[in-house]
């Protein structure tokens, strides 16, 4: 099935711009159509936060009276609502001036709400969905970032694009973590649109047994891919000292991929994060997009 409808979350973040180009050079590759989506946080409660119980007297804090408190948290919620308007103007902007340029069908949406309620209700509507990579100085704690939640939620791939530099490709050099699980297997599956536009596509296999069918490792799923018209070549990589995750990303490097396919958390959340597994780290730190799904 190719890519028909594309969802690209909106912000206005250091690598957002980047997200969005790469965004629409993918809808245009594909012919697909691409949704902007922008969320913003709903301004706190007039009560800040506290909770105020009916029929309490006012009360002071700081000889100030409660209504001159209530004041000052309405005028901070004027001031948020106005200071969150200007953001979504201007990721609109940046989204429009975009794929104005390139003839890509395109809608826009700003909603108020929780990042990930907002992002996992939306990306259920379309193919692929573009984020943002949570990076390597995040303050990420269990299961907080939006890529996360995403990945295990929405069913289908996640784009987890990281800041590039500018003249990046899309797709054309193509690299898929192959280890035969069930996670790997979806992820090719999930992925064979993106194949089939690409240059180059490698499939590689660390510390993987040899197949029993002809010795290579990797060369069933790469047999697999031929009969759906895609050529991949076959990576074996025998390392038993280094992390999975530095293999993946040594290896993207040296062959210039600019897109790293893989199933995403094997082991569950809880492990990964406290024991460092593969995803987490890639999530993190990997200077390639990444296409993932569980």
């Amino acid at each position: 099935m190719p890519l028909k409808d594309i969802l690209v979350h909106v912000d206005n973040s250091r690598n957002g711009e980047a997200r969005i180009e790469y965004a629409a050079q993918l809808a245009t590759a594909h012919d697909a159509h691409l949704s902007g989506l922008y969320v913003s946080s709903p301004a706190a409660n007039a009560d800040g936060g506290g909770g105020r119980s009916a029929g309490l007297p006012s009360l002071d804090f700081g000889g100030r009276s409660f209504q001159e408190y209530e004041k000052k948290a309405s005028e901070m919620q004027a001031l948020h609502k106005e200071h969150a308007s200007l953001a979504a103007d201007a990721a609109r902007q940046k989204f429009t001036e975009r794929v104005a340029t390139g003839g890509v069908t395109n809608e826009w949406s700003a909603v108020e709400g929780t990042m990930m309620d907002a992002l996992t209700h939306n990306a259920r509507f379309c193919d692929v969905a573009v984020v943002g990579q949570p990076g390597a100085g995040s303050a990420r704690r269990f299961g907080e970032t939006v890529s996360d939640h995403l990945i295990l939620s929405v069913g289908h791939p996640v784009l987890v694009v990281p800041a590039l530099d500018e003249g990046f490709s899309v797709g054309k050099r193509i690299m898929i973590a192959w280890d035969r699980s069930p996670l790997a297997t979806r992820a090719i599956h999930n992925s064979r649109p993106f194949m089939r536009n690409a240059d180059s596509v490698h499939v590689l296999a660390i510390n993987l047994a040899l197949e029993t069918h002809d010795g290579k490792p990797g060369s069933g799923i790469i047999d697999h891919l031929a009969r759906h018209g895609i050529e991949a070549t076959g990576l074996h990589v025998d390392d038993t000292s280094s992390s999975v995750a530095d293999i993946i990303l040594d290896q993207a490097k040296k062959l210039d991929i600019d897109l790293i396919i893989m199933g995403a958390y094997g082991q569950s959340r809880l492990r990964e994060r406290i024991l460092g597994g593969n995803t987490y780290q890639l999530l993190n730190n990997s200077p390639v997009p990444m296409l993932l799904s569980h």
